[in-house]
C-alpha cells in the first residue's frame, strides 16, 4: 500500500570502497570508479521486535538519502521528505522498476512505487511496505550521481539480490548499502537515524509535543538499539555514544527552536555514522 503523506500526517564487480568514503563521496559530489558486487544470499534475518508498525523518515538531501538504507518489518511506513533548509534541487524516491524505465530490483509482487516530485519543498510522501524482500530505489534526476537507497523488509530475497551492476549506475553501485551492512552495526545506525528523523519530523510543522513524544519513545529503546554496534566498541566508545544521545536529549527538551533541534539531530546522526564506519 502506498499513500501520500502531508506534514500534518506524518528521506559490476571490483573493489568495495570503505564505508567512511561514502560521506566524503556524497559531500564532494564526485564519482567513485569502483563497482560493487552484492553477494546474493537469500536468508531470513532478524529484525527489531516491534509492538506496532513503525515509522521511519528518510530526508532527501542534495544527492543522497539520509539514511541510505533501512531494515524494517512488514507494515512499517517509510516517509521521504525534502528538508527545505538543506536542498537546492528537487528529488524523488522511486523504485527500480520497468514502469520507471529501470531494471526490476524490488520484489516481483510488490507495487511499483514512487513519490514523484513533491508539489512543494518540505512536502512528504510515505509508503507502507507489505512485501518482504529487498526494495532498491533511486532519485529520478540524480540516479547517475549516485542518489540511491535500499529498504530491506524482513527477508533477503527478490530481484534486489542481483549484483549491483544489474540496472544501477556506476555511481549508484558505489553508494548502495550492502545487505551485510544493513544486517550489522551500520544497519542499526541507519535505523536509528531514520527514527531520529521521524522524531524531529512533526516539529517541522510546529508539533513539538509529538516530536518530543516520539523522541522519548526512541530514547527508552536506545540502550538495546545498538546491540551489534556496541559489541564492536570499547567502553570509551559506548560512553561517547551515550553522551551524544544525552546531549541531543537535552536540546530536544530545552529548546523552542526547530532549527536548533534539527542541527542537533544532524550532529548526532553524523557522529554515529562516522563512528560506525570505523568499527
Amino acid at each position: 500500500m502506498k499513500k501520500n503523506v502531508s506534514l500534518s500526517q506524518a528521506r559490476g564487480t571490483g573493489q568495495r570502497p570503505s564505508l567512511i568514503s561514502r560521506r566524503k563521496f556524497l559531500g564532494s559530489m564526485g564519482l567513485l570508479s569502483a563497482s560493487l558486487l552484492l553477494l546474493p544470499g537469500c536468508k531470513r534475518i532478524e529484525t527489531l521486535a516491534q509492538p506496532q508498525p513503525q515509522i521511519y523518515v528518510v530526508e532527501m538531501k542534495d544527492l543522497f538519502y539520509d539514511p541510505l538504507g533501512l531494515t524494517i518489518n512488514r507494515g512499517d511506513t517509510v516517509i521521504w521528505v525534502e528538508p527545505p533548509e538543506l536542498i537546492q534541487s528537487r528529488h524523488t524516491a522511486t523504485a527500480y522498476h520497468p514502469d520507471f524505465d529501470k531494471k526490476l530490483r524490488i520484489p516481483e509482487d510488490a507495487p511499483a512505487w514512487s513519490s514523484g516530485f513533491p508539489e512543494e519543498v518540505g512536502d512528504a510522501w510515505g509508503h507502507t511496505f507489505e512485501t518482504v524482500g529487498l526494495h532498491d530505489y533511486f532519485c529520478i534526476p540524480h540516479e547517475t550521481d549516485g542518489m540511491v537507497g535500499r529498504i530491506l523488509v524482513e527477508e533477503v530475497s527478490g530481484p534486489g539480490t542481483q549484483p549491483l551492476n544489474v540496472g544501477i549506475s556506476p555511481a549508484g553501485q558505489s553508494i548502495m548499502p550492502f545487505v551485510e551492512e544493513l544486517q550489522g552495526p551500520v544497519g542499526e545506525v541507519f535505523n536509528f537515524q531514520g527514527r531520529v528523523n521521524a522524531a524531529t519530523f512533526p516539529w517541522r510543522e510546529d508539533d513539538r509535543a509529538e516530536a518530543l513524544q516520539r523522541w522519548k519513545t526512541l530514547l527508552a529503546e536506545s540502550d538495546t538499539y545498538f546491540s551489534q554496534f556496541f559489541e564492536h566498541l570499547n567502553a570509551i566508545g559506548i560512553q561517547q555514544v551515550q553522551e551524544q544521545i544525552a546531549a541531543f536529549d537535552a536540546v530536544m527538551t530545552s529548546t523552542d527552536s526547530v532549527f536548533v533541534a534539527l542541527d542537533a539531530a544532524n550532529d548526532l546522526k553524523g557522529f554515529l555514522e562516522s563512528l560506525v564506519y570505523t568499527v
